[in-house]
């Protein structure tokens, strides 16, 4: 089993520390006094978005926890101790070899880490997450174009580990809807988009895996409704992590974490599956549009 998410259970330290302080009548002042923390680290701290990609410190947590009184080895104490610990779990975007993989890539590898579900929605370009290496060279060089790229070689081996680390081991479930835009339109040179377009009707074969194409005409959303930007929904195993919705605005990964949106997100996700073709006419339309382009090169 995978490792929990470390955003979610920073989330979970956040809010648990947030509500003891509150409890107790504290501000930060006050708690930084009590507890030689300083009151910008206990901010940062009860705020888990103000930078996704910075770790709780385990002794600042238990120093906070022994100001606000809570019991050392109490059940309290334990199961906010065990947060820390967890969100402090090794990253593998970290390491030497994926570090200029791009800010944007780390934020969808963070919140795809240890995921239960995965269900996402592409229009006219496909995710990362399905990409081949030479269909993920030419969008990284198409998005940057002459501006600066330190090195586009690592954010594609970088999207590549994604796939192998979210999807590649069949721990997460994971459900792509398509616009037939995606399909058809050619943002990478046909031979390119022959080998997408195999490798896509490779993944539908996946056990764990559903790749579903909604057509233009499709008269379930005759209203004109969709989505204004591709977006993950993500939930968890432990169903105590709330689920979260990452939006694609092409230049950075935008987080969508209160309830009631991350559930709007999910209706609309079944309102599109229900949408699409089955995962079977899907990859028949996949392989006509594949021999299309394969009859004109």
């Amino acid at each position: 089993m995978a490792p929990p998410n470390p955003l979610a259970r920073q989330r979970r330290l956040s809010a648990s520390l947030l509500t003891l302080r509150l409890d107790r009548g504290l501000n930060h002042a006050e708690l930084s006094r009590r507890s030689g923390v300083s009151a910008s680290v206990i901010s940062r701290t009860e705020n888990p978005f103000g930078d996704v990609h910075r770790r709780a410190n385990l002794l600042s947590v238990r120093r906070l926890l022994d100001a606000l009184e809570v019991p050392r080895g109490g059940p309290d104490w334990t199961r906010i101790e065990a947060y820390a610990e967890d969100a402090l779990t090794g990253r593998w975007w970290d390491s030497a070899g994926h570090t200029r993989m791009g800010d944007g890539q780390r934020t969808w590898a963070l919140v795809e880490a240890g995921a239960a579900t995965i269900r996402e929605y592409a229009g006219m370009l496909l995710p990362g997450l399905v990409q081949t290496p030479a269909y993920a060279h030419h969008r990284v060089v198409a998005v940057t174009g002459d501006g600066p790229i330190t090195d586009p070689d690592a954010i594609v081996r970088g999207r590549m580990e994604r796939q192998r680390q979210s999807i590649g081991g069949g721990e997460a479930s994971y459900e792509l809807v398509l616009e037939e835009q995606a399909i058809r339109r050619r943002p990478v040179p046909a031979d390119v988009m022959l080998k997408q377009l195999h490798h896509l009707l490779a993944l539908i074969g996946a056990e764990h895996i559903s790749v579903r194409v909604v057509p233009v005409d499709s008269q379930q959303l005759a209203d004109g409704y969709a989505p204004r930007a591709p977006y993950s929904h993500v939930s968890y195993p432990d169903l105590d992590d709330p689920p979260i919705v990452v939006v694609d605005n092409v230049t950075k990964a935008l987080l969508v974490t209160e309830p009631e949106d991350v559930s709007g997100y999910a209706q609309l996700h079944l309102r599109l599956r229900e949408a699409a073709l089955s995962d079977a006419d899907s990859a028949a339309y996949i392989r006509e549009a594949a021999d299309k382009l394969a009859a004109t090169m």
